[in-house]
């Protein structure tokens, strides 16, 4: 008659339930990632990394064609001087070369007319 528990099948099924039970218990008591204050502080070694990531907002945007074309042109243009540029770098190269002129209205009134929903 076999003893109950003595195989190494029965050794190794403890052994991953142990195991489980201790992985479980590990979640359970971890701080959740996003409370009432926001995200949880970034550990030392990661914050030094990225210090400004407080200063970040993430957007989703809808582009049209022409649009497309011409953040595509942008990336080419960079390209071709040795930078290759992610689409969020040559949206923000974009941004922050944006001459603030007249020629804005016109832009974007052919916004407007290009959506078609009432703004």
């Amino acid at each position: 008659m076999k003893k109950h528990g003595s195989t190494l099948q029965d050794k190794l099924a403890r052994s991953l339930d142990q195991a489980n039970a201790r992985e479980k218990k590990a979640h359970r008591q971890a701080p959740p990632l996003r409370g009432p204050a926001g995200p949880a502080p970034l550990p030392a070694d990661v914050a030094d990394r990225w210090p400004n990531r407080e200063n970040k907002k993430k957007l989703s945007i809808s582009l049209f064609s022409g649009d497309l074309a011409r953040l595509a042109a942008i990336m080419d243009y960079m390209e071709q001087r040795g930078h290759r540029l992610s689409t969020s770098q040559a949206i923000k190269l974009a941004l922050r070369t944006a001459a603030l002129t007249p020629d804005m209205d016109k832009a974007l009134d052919a916004i407007r007319s290009e959506d078609g929903r009432k703004w």
